[in-house]
Parts: structure tokens; sequence; C-alpha cells
């Protein structure tokens, strides 16, 4: 169909501005599944500037959307239908495409194209990537090193071509003038990832003018080997550091992401009073934002949680060191195999992890687990006696990926307890992250998506932090300098 007006009469390119109210998945696992409304602002007017100047106003509205990108029972693409309702868009011109599919693990996800006009006389492309609750998709996250694709991350970059092909077909069965269309591309997590890729190809390849490509994306993973991540200055990636998605699958392979990462507070970052007096806005604005979905949840950061999250990737870099390594050795098969199992998406549980690594082997997954349970009534020495029994039912020359990192794990325990221990001798002092480390492994067992490491995983938090100060208070360029402390 090439006559566009059919899909613009009434109020469809009459300048619109104002509150809408979004359906959104909570990520409290009290209520798992629960869907609650937030409100986001919008107005046409942010597609009326350069794609390439960071809009705040814009970011917000952006996860508000993405937000809605998820699969619900048997609702398919009700919940995003309804948002992009909500801005303007007429049904007429929506296409859905994966998101009744919780099944397929194939490298692909779920996403929508809809189209608006805009007061200029242009078209604005909405391209929504389902960012949560995908199920089989979860597996693609973590195939990420193939021959075909030497220059990112697999999973993510398959996906993203897929949904670049489908943006392409749609502007031409539908008549579009290439220099009169704004794609506006949101995603969050694995739906991050596949917005960066999606925004970079469609930059470099689509016909598209850089400055009328908008995507922001959150939580993202990183996509690129540095290799060409230049001339995308149109896209924004919010990121945190205190969050572990972003760190993967594993940013010591030189792996990063097109465009500009704008990266929320931590304390390494900003130090101790800015950040203090950042978090406190942060907090205020993650307590109304959790009011509004009728859920209690306080947002509470470990201390310093970037800097333990560099320690447990400096084992992992000694583990992974290399992409082919992952490959090769057997630990990517695993990770999927290990998603496969699981299914549901999203939220990475530790205790079902452990389980699956040691499969086989009962009474060395109860007695770790046993450890974990009972991890702060035990002295130091009952935790080295009882680390110290498991590490040595290793087998010569088992360097199986399970094993592997099992091992690694228990590692980092021994180290803490032994050290813990030592300190009790001689005085001295514990190593700090370390500690901080510990507390994180234990958390994450124990209290799973609601835990110290994934809760900043959660959109809201991202939301929160978006709220809580304008971007030229919120955001700084640049990372904070790393130094191994393992």
């Amino acid at each position: 169909m090439t006559d566009l007006k059919f899909y613009f009469d009434g109020t469809n390119g009459t300048p619109f501005s104002g509150e809408v109210s979004i359906d959104v998945m909570i990520s409290k696992q009290e209520k798992p599944n629960d869907i609650g409304q937030l409100k986001f602002k919008y107005s046409d007017a942010y597609f009326l500037r350069s794609a390439c100047s960071y809009n705040h106003e814009l970011a917000i509205m952006s996860l508000g959307l993405t937000m809605s990108a998820f699969t619900y029972k048997n609702d398919g693409d009700k919940h995003t239908r309804a948002a992009l309702n909500a801005i303007g868009c007429d049904n007429r011109t929506m296409e859905s495409f994966r998101f009744g599919d919780q099944l397929s693990c194939e490298d692909t996800c779920g996403y929508m194209i809809a189209a608006k006009k805009l007061p200029d006389d242009t078209f604005l492309i909405p391209v929504v990537i389902r960012s949560h609750a995908y199920g089989g998709e979860w597996v693609s996250n973590a195939h990420a090193v193939e021959d075909d694709y030497p220059d990112h991350a697999a999973g993510f970059k398959k996906a993203a071509d897929t949904v670049y092909d489908a943006v392409m077909d749609y502007l031409s069965r539908r008549g579009f003038d290439l220099g009169r269309v704004k794609p506006w591309v949101c995603g969050y997590s694995r739906g991050g990832a596949v917005t960066n890729l999606l925004g970079a190809r469609l930059t470099f390849e689509s016909g598209i003018g850089k400055d009328n490509i908008f995507a922001y994306s959150f939580a993202t993973p990183v996509t690129v080997f540095d290799r060409a991540n230049l001339f995308t200055d149109n896209i924004f990636n919010i990121i945190s550091e205190i969050d572990v998605v972003p760190r993967m699958p594993l940013r010591y392979w030189s792996l990063t992401r097109y465009g500009s990462d704008m990266i929320v507070p931590c304390k390494a970052r900003r130090g101790l009073g800015e950040y203090t007096r950042l978090l406190g806005q942060m907090q205020e604005q993650f307590a109304n934002i959790m009011k509004e979905l009728g859920v209690e949840a306080d947002y509470v950061p470990l201390d310093d949680q970037e800097r333990a999250l560099d320690l447990l990737f400096d084992y992992i870099d000694d583990l992974l060191d290399t992409p082919e390594k992952y490959r090769s050795d057997g630990y990517q098969q695993l990770a999927m195999e290990y998603m496969k199992s699981k299914m549901h998406g999203d939220v990475f549980e530790l205790r079902r992890f452990i389980n699956f690594l040691l499969d086989g082997n009962e009474e060395m997954a109860n007695e770790l687990c046993s450890l974990i349970d009972n991890w702060h009534e035990l002295s130091g020495l009952e935790k080295m006696q009882r680390l110290g029994i498991m590490i040595s039912k290793r087998k010569s020359g088992d360097k199986s990926p399970a094993t592997e990192i099992i091992f690694m794990v228990l590692g980092i325990l021994f180290r803490y307890a032994a050290k813990f221990t030592a300190t009790k001798v001689t005085g001295g002092g514990q190593d700090y992250f370390y500690d901080q480390l510990v507390i994180l492994i234990i958390d994450a067992y124990q209290h799973g998506g609601d835990s110290f490491i994934l809760q900043q995983h959660w959109p809201e938090a991202y939301l929160a932090w978006l709220r809580a100060a304008p971007a030229e208070d919120l955001f700084r360029v640049g990372s904070y300098p790393r130094e191994s402390v393992k």
C-alpha cells in the first residue's frame, strides 16, 4: 500500500503532548508477572530535533515504551499496542512479530513496528523490541561467539538483523519515503542489545539520515568488538555499573557498544558525597514508583557494589580469557543448556544454576547449598573446613566447564574464609572487596531476583535514576579506573 492518507486521518498528524499510562510488569518477586501502570510524558516535539542530541525526556519515554514490551499469558502484543495507541499510532499501522512465541530458543526476538505522522510532515516509525518475559529468547543471550559473526555478539546480532530486514520491508511495502521517516528504536536488557545493533545498522545501511534515527537502549549488554563503533552518536545506552548485565557477555573480550554510554551514578565514579546525594534522590523516586505499582520495596544497593563486581569479573576473566575458550571449551553450550532448562527468561537463579552444574553429584550440590544457606551462622574455621572438604573432591585433570565454574565460586568463598580466620589470629584487616563479593554471592543465592545484584537490573531502578536528576547532573562520560583487587 502506497497511499498513506488512510492511516493518518483524524488526530494523526496533529501535535500531541501529554501524559500517557503504560502497562508494565512488576519486578518484585512477591508479585511475579503482576501488571501495574506507570505514567510517562510524551511529546511529538521530541522528534523535531536531531537524534544526535541526547533528550532526557525522550529517554524516559523510551524506557516507558520498552517496559510495555512483554508477553503476559495469552495477551500477545496487547500492552505494547496500547502504549502505541496512547501516543497516537493507529492500529492499522501496527505489525508485531513473535509476541505470542515464548518457546523458540532461536537467535530472534519479539518486536513491534508502527507509524505516526508528525507535525513536520514526516513519519515517526516506533520499533519496540520485546524486553521482558520473552521465554526461550533468553537462551540466545549466551550465544556470543560464532565464526559467521566475528565482530559482534552473535545471538544479539542475528536478532537485530532480523528486525532490520523487517523494518526495511515495512517501509518499502507501505510506500514510505526514506527521506521522511524517523525510526524510534528502544529496548531493555536483551532488547537493549538488539536496539543498539539495530540502531547502528539503520545508521550505516538504511539510507535514512542519522539525524532521523532515534535509538535509546537500557541495561544494555556489550554487543560489538571495538572495530566499528564510530559515527553512531545518535545511539544512547543508559547503563549502570552496579548492574551485572551491561558487563555481559564479557567486556574483557574488548566488547563494547555502539553510540554513547550514559552511565548512572555509582560511588567509584562520583565519590561518596555526590553519590550519596544522588542516591537519596533516586531512592525517593524508586519509592514513588513502587507505591504507584502497589508494591512495597526499597532500593538498597550494596556499598561499593561496582567494585565487588569488578572483583568477580577478575575471576571470570581468568576463567574465560578469550571468546574462543568460551566456545571451544564448552562454556557457551553449558550456559545455553542451563537457559533452555529454565526457559522463563530474565532472572538468573544461583541456587538453580548450582544444582544444574552439579547434576549427577547430588552429595556435593547438597553440601554447597547447605553451606551457603548457613553461611552467616558458621565461624570462619567451620567455613574453611567445609569448603576444604568440597575442594578436595575435585578429580585430577577435571577441566569440565561445570567443574571450573563451581570451583571458581568455591575459590572465592575459601579465599574469604581463610582471610577472615587469619584476621582473628593476627588482628589484621579483612579484604573489604572480598567481603562485599561474598555478600553478593550469598544474597543472590538466598533472594534471587530481589537480591542486591539483580535489583540493579530492575527497569524500575533505571526509571528511578532517570527521574532522580536532570541529565547534566546525572551522567558522567567515561568510566572509573579499574585496578584488579584480586
